[in-house]
Protein backbone atom coordinates (compact mmCIF):
# COMPACT_ATOMS: atom_id res chain seq x y z
CA UNK A 1 0.00 0.00 0.00
CA UNK A 2 1.70 3.42 -0.90
CA UNK A 3 1.41 6.48 1.22
CA UNK A 4 -1.27 8.26 -0.38
CA UNK A 5 -3.24 5.17 0.13
CA UNK A 6 -2.21 4.54 3.82
CA UNK A 7 -3.28 8.64 4.56
CA UNK A 8 -6.42 7.62 3.20
CA UNK A 9 -7.41 4.96 4.80
CA UNK A 10 -6.28 7.36 8.11
CA UNK A 11 -8.53 9.85 6.78
CA UNK A 12 -11.71 7.37 6.28
CA UNK A 13 -10.53 6.03 10.14
CA UNK A 14 -11.05 9.36 11.44
CA UNK A 15 -14.59 10.50 9.28
CA UNK A 16 -16.18 7.09 10.49
CA UNK A 17 -14.99 7.48 13.73
CA UNK A 18 -16.50 10.66 14.15
CA UNK A 19 -20.07 10.14 13.07
CA UNK A 20 -20.11 6.77 14.64
CA UNK A 21 -18.85 8.83 18.09
CA UNK A 22 -21.44 11.06 17.35
CA UNK A 23 -24.58 8.73 16.69
CA UNK A 24 -23.08 6.81 20.03
CA UNK A 25 -22.92 10.23 21.84
CA UNK A 26 -26.40 11.62 20.59
CA UNK A 27 -24.92 14.41 18.28
CA UNK A 28 -26.42 12.49 15.61
CA UNK A 29 -30.19 10.73 17.04
CA UNK A 30 -32.07 8.21 15.31
CA UNK A 31 -33.68 9.45 12.21
CA UNK A 32 -31.67 12.37 11.92
CA UNK A 33 -29.97 13.29 8.70
CA UNK A 34 -26.34 13.90 8.27
CA UNK A 35 -24.82 16.46 5.78
CA UNK A 36 -21.77 15.04 4.25
CA UNK A 37 -20.29 18.88 3.61
CA UNK A 38 -20.82 19.57 7.62
CA UNK A 39 -18.94 16.64 8.37
CA UNK A 40 -16.01 17.85 5.99
CA UNK A 41 -15.82 21.50 7.16
CA UNK A 42 -16.37 19.84 10.94
CA UNK A 43 -12.75 17.88 9.98
CA UNK A 44 -11.40 20.15 7.47
CA UNK A 45 -11.06 17.39 5.05
CA UNK A 46 -11.81 16.13 1.88
CA UNK A 47 -15.38 14.57 0.62
CA UNK A 48 -13.81 11.29 -0.58
CA UNK A 49 -12.99 10.20 3.19
CA UNK A 50 -16.18 11.41 4.29
CA UNK A 51 -18.18 9.63 1.77
CA UNK A 52 -16.17 6.00 2.11
CA UNK A 53 -16.32 6.37 5.88
CA UNK A 54 -20.63 6.72 5.58
CA UNK A 55 -20.70 4.13 3.19
CA UNK A 56 -18.47 1.76 5.69
CA UNK A 57 -21.80 2.93 8.22
CA UNK A 58 -24.62 2.19 5.53
CA UNK A 59 -23.60 -1.37 4.54
CA UNK A 60 -22.79 -1.75 8.56
CA UNK A 61 -26.88 -0.88 9.18
CA UNK A 62 -26.13 2.07 10.80
CA UNK A 63 -27.12 4.52 8.19
CA UNK A 64 -28.61 5.07 4.93
CA UNK A 65 -28.64 7.32 2.26
CA UNK A 66 -31.57 9.53 1.60
CA UNK A 67 -30.44 11.92 -1.87
CA UNK A 68 -27.32 14.29 -0.69
CA UNK A 69 -27.75 13.70 2.84
CA UNK A 70 -27.41 10.31 4.88
CA UNK A 71 -30.04 9.52 7.92
CA UNK A 72 -29.62 7.02 11.04
CA UNK A 73 -31.10 4.15 11.21
CA UNK A 74 -33.32 3.75 14.00
CA UNK A 75 -34.12 0.90 16.25
CA UNK A 76 -36.74 1.31 19.18
CA UNK A 77 -36.02 0.17 22.96
CA UNK A 78 -38.45 -3.01 22.25
CA UNK A 79 -36.33 -3.64 18.95
CA UNK A 80 -33.04 -3.57 20.31
CA UNK A 81 -34.43 -6.27 23.28
CA UNK A 82 -36.00 -8.36 21.13
CA UNK A 83 -32.98 -8.85 18.75
CA UNK A 84 -30.55 -9.43 22.10
CA UNK A 85 -33.46 -12.39 23.14
CA UNK A 86 -32.47 -13.73 19.65
CA UNK A 87 -29.06 -13.29 20.15
CA UNK A 88 -29.49 -14.90 23.05
CA UNK A 89 -30.78 -18.49 21.86
CA UNK A 90 -28.68 -18.39 18.98
CA UNK A 91 -25.83 -18.25 20.58
CA UNK A 92 -26.39 -20.14 23.36
CA UNK A 93 -26.97 -22.96 20.65
CA UNK A 94 -23.63 -21.98 18.50
CA UNK A 95 -21.37 -22.17 21.81
CA UNK A 96 -23.23 -25.92 22.64
CA UNK A 97 -22.34 -27.18 19.51
CA UNK A 98 -19.15 -25.25 19.10
CA UNK A 99 -18.09 -27.31 22.64
CA UNK A 100 -18.99 -30.63 21.07
CA UNK A 101 -16.91 -29.70 17.84
CA UNK A 102 -14.04 -28.04 19.94
CA UNK A 103 -10.74 -27.77 18.13
CA UNK A 104 -6.95 -27.11 19.38
CA UNK A 105 -7.13 -24.07 17.04
CA UNK A 106 -10.70 -23.16 17.76
CA UNK A 107 -9.83 -22.68 21.13
CA UNK A 108 -6.48 -20.90 21.10
CA UNK A 109 -7.97 -18.01 18.91
CA UNK A 110 -10.77 -18.19 21.55
CA UNK A 111 -7.80 -17.71 24.62
CA UNK A 112 -5.75 -15.03 21.96
CA UNK A 113 -9.10 -13.42 21.61
CA UNK A 114 -9.63 -13.26 25.23
CA UNK A 115 -5.95 -12.27 26.37
CA UNK A 116 -5.78 -9.37 23.68
CA UNK A 117 -9.18 -8.07 25.33
CA UNK A 118 -7.62 -8.50 28.96
CA UNK A 119 -4.95 -6.78 27.48
CA UNK A 120 -6.74 -3.67 26.04
CA UNK A 121 -8.68 -3.14 29.22
CA UNK A 122 -5.77 -2.23 30.99
CA UNK A 123 -5.07 0.90 28.90
CA UNK A 124 -6.26 4.09 30.72
CA UNK A 125 -9.51 4.85 28.92
CA UNK A 126 -9.67 2.10 26.28
CA UNK A 127 -10.96 2.78 23.14
CA UNK A 128 -15.28 1.52 23.22
CA UNK A 129 -15.07 0.60 19.19
CA UNK A 130 -12.09 -1.88 19.97
CA UNK A 131 -13.39 -3.84 22.65
CA UNK A 132 -16.56 -3.90 21.14
CA UNK A 133 -14.77 -5.45 18.10
CA UNK A 134 -13.16 -7.62 19.96
CA UNK A 135 -15.96 -8.77 21.88
CA UNK A 136 -17.65 -9.52 18.61
CA UNK A 137 -14.79 -11.22 18.08
CA UNK A 138 -15.13 -13.80 20.36
CA UNK A 139 -18.88 -14.24 19.92
CA UNK A 140 -17.84 -14.62 16.21
CA UNK A 141 -15.35 -17.70 16.55
CA UNK A 142 -18.01 -19.45 18.52
CA UNK A 143 -20.70 -19.15 16.06
CA UNK A 144 -18.15 -20.60 13.24
CA UNK A 145 -17.19 -22.94 15.57
CA UNK A 146 -20.64 -24.04 15.60
CA UNK A 147 -20.42 -25.79 12.00
CA UNK A 148 -24.02 -23.87 11.59
CA UNK A 149 -23.12 -21.05 8.63
CA UNK A 150 -26.63 -19.67 9.35
CA UNK A 151 -26.00 -19.29 12.86
CA UNK A 152 -23.04 -17.32 12.21
CA UNK A 153 -23.98 -15.25 9.33
CA UNK A 154 -27.55 -14.76 11.51
CA UNK A 155 -25.57 -13.79 14.36
CA UNK A 156 -23.22 -11.42 12.64
CA UNK A 157 -26.27 -9.65 11.18
CA UNK A 158 -27.48 -9.26 14.58
CA UNK A 159 -24.20 -7.77 15.48
CA UNK A 160 -24.16 -5.14 13.24
CA UNK A 161 -27.58 -3.89 14.06
CA UNK A 162 -26.51 -4.00 17.68
CA UNK A 163 -23.16 -2.00 17.29
CA UNK A 164 -23.91 1.41 18.61
CA UNK A 165 -25.63 -0.20 21.57
CA UNK A 166 -22.91 -3.22 22.44
CA UNK A 167 -20.29 0.05 21.89
CA UNK A 168 -22.17 1.70 24.67
CA UNK A 169 -21.34 -1.34 26.83
CA UNK A 170 -17.91 -0.81 27.34
CA UNK A 171 -17.99 3.25 28.37
CA UNK A 172 -18.04 1.51 31.83
CA UNK A 173 -15.39 0.26 33.44
CA UNK A 174 -17.41 -2.22 35.69
CA UNK A 175 -19.31 -3.79 32.36
CA UNK A 176 -16.25 -4.41 30.79
CA UNK A 177 -14.70 -6.21 33.86
CA UNK A 178 -17.72 -8.36 33.81
CA UNK A 179 -17.95 -9.65 29.94
CA UNK A 180 -14.15 -10.70 30.86
CA UNK A 181 -15.51 -12.88 33.36
CA UNK A 182 -18.60 -14.09 31.83
CA UNK A 183 -16.48 -14.56 28.39
CA UNK A 184 -13.97 -16.54 30.87
CA UNK A 185 -16.71 -18.34 32.37
CA UNK A 186 -17.65 -19.90 29.35
CA UNK A 187 -14.29 -20.79 27.69
CA UNK A 188 -13.15 -22.61 30.90
CA UNK A 189 -16.62 -24.70 30.47
CA UNK A 190 -16.17 -25.09 26.71
CA UNK A 191 -12.47 -25.98 27.75
CA UNK A 192 -13.83 -28.71 30.16
CA UNK A 193 -15.85 -29.96 27.21
CA UNK A 194 -18.88 -29.22 29.39
CA UNK A 195 -21.25 -28.39 26.45
CA UNK A 196 -24.35 -28.16 28.35
CA UNK A 197 -22.91 -25.52 31.23
CA UNK A 198 -20.96 -23.57 28.21
CA UNK A 199 -24.38 -23.22 26.25
CA UNK A 200 -25.77 -22.26 30.35
CA UNK A 201 -22.98 -19.59 30.68
CA UNK A 202 -23.32 -17.86 27.54
CA UNK A 203 -26.86 -17.58 27.97
CA UNK A 204 -26.45 -16.26 31.21
CA UNK A 205 -24.00 -13.97 30.31
CA UNK A 206 -25.97 -12.76 27.42
CA UNK A 207 -29.09 -12.08 29.85
CA UNK A 208 -26.49 -10.17 32.07
CA UNK A 209 -26.41 -7.69 29.06
CA UNK A 210 -29.85 -7.32 28.78
CA UNK A 211 -30.24 -6.40 32.55
CA UNK A 212 -27.26 -4.28 32.04
CA UNK A 213 -28.82 -2.36 28.82
CA UNK A 214 -32.50 -2.19 30.69
CA UNK A 215 -30.63 -0.32 33.70
CA UNK A 216 -27.90 1.64 32.12
CA UNK A 217 -28.28 2.22 28.95
CA UNK A 218 -31.49 2.28 27.05
CA UNK A 219 -32.51 5.15 29.51
CA UNK A 220 -29.88 7.23 28.22
CA UNK A 221 -30.11 6.40 24.86
CA UNK A 222 -34.20 6.54 24.56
Amino acid sequence: MNQDNQDKMTLTETAYKYIFDGILGGRYRAGQSISPDNIVKSLNMSKTPVREALVQLEVEGLVFRNGRYYNVIFLDEEEVLELYQIRGILESEATFLATKNLTPELLSDLKNTLETIKRLNQVKDPEPIKLANLNGQFHSIIARGSGNRYISEYTAAIRLKLKVIRTALFSSGDRRLSEIKEHEAVLKAMEAGNAEEARDRMRSHVNEVIEYLRTNVLNRIY
